[in-house]
């Protein structure tokens, strides 16, 4: 097993960059809590191509988000929407109750080893940490105890009358 890794960063560009990291070291699953989706700029070309090729690398792959506020996904990212539609059978999007919506923090995980930390959604300081389960594991919980609270979010498909 490689050596663990632990990186802080403070900056847009390196938050960015660690995001860029995690995702393309994922083999197995990625989990992403974020306000929006907004900051973390995941319907941009690199990050919007580095989550098409985790999720098309397997059909046994998986991406859970959890969203405050859908509104940003829905009106401005076209390539995420897109990849819903692609990849309906392994992503899937959740949001948050109300009683949730003040949590601040913001993370990507991938399979349950690595992960990029934010520590509030307002500010770009965090760590990367990369081949560190232990460290993760906390992170990973917490993930899974928002999934369970959150609501079914977007779909790929719209459905009308």
């Amino acid at each position: 097993m490689p050596d663990r890794i632990e990186e802080a960063f403070d900056t847009r560009a390196a938050y960015l960059q660690a995001v860029l990291d995690v995702v393309a070291s994922a083999r197995q699953d990625i989990c992403i809590f974020d306000p929006s989706l907004a900051q973390l700029e995941l319907d941009s070309q690199s990050r919007s191509a580095a989550f098409a090729d985790f999720l098309a690398g397997s059909r046994e792959r998986q991406a859970r988000i959890v969203l405050h506020d859908l509104e940003h996904l829905v009106r401005h990212s076209p390539r995420t929407m897109g990849l819903l539609r692609r990849f309906s059978h392994s992503l899937v999007i959740r949001q948050t109750p109300d009683s949730l919506r003040h949590l601040a923090d913001a993370f990507v995980l991938a399979d349950r080893s690595s992960g990029v930390i934010r520590f509030h959604k307002d500010f770009f300081r965090g760590k990367m940490l990369l081949q560190d389960p232990e460290g993760l594991h906390d992170w990973q919980q917490r993930f899974e105890a928002l999934w369970l609270e959150s609501l079914p979010g977007v779909s790929a498909t719209h459905l009308g009358l």
